[in-house]
């Protein structure tokens, strides 16, 4: 059990030293997706581009910023070191 308690506190630590951005790397990943997608948008109403065109970058925007979510390594939460701390508190009761 001091081994589970061992490293449960060493995830709040890394929790504590990591930096917000990398907490926080796929809500940034998708923040610009999502503001790199609206200046498309903007640009491509003020500029005679066809609607196809425009849809289709968009589409294309969005998709590049979905994959990049998915590659993006995500830091450790708050959340799921609580989530650990209850799964492993409820298998502790069972034993």
């Amino acid at each position: 059990m001091t081994t589970l308690n061992a490293g449960l506190e060493a995830l709040r630590d890394l929790v504590a030293e990591q930096p917000l951005v990398k907490r926080y790397s796929n809500t940034i990943t998708s923040l610009v997706g999502l503001a790199i997608n609206v200046i498309w948008v903007l640009v491509s109403l003020g500029v005679d581009v066809p609607e196809q065109t425009t849809v289709g970058v968009a589409v294309a925007i969005q998709v590049l910023a979905t994959i990049g979510v998915r590659l993006t390594p995500n830091g450790v939460t708050e959340k799921q070191v609580a989530e650990i701390e209850e799964y492993v508190g409820r298998h502790r009761a069972e034993d």
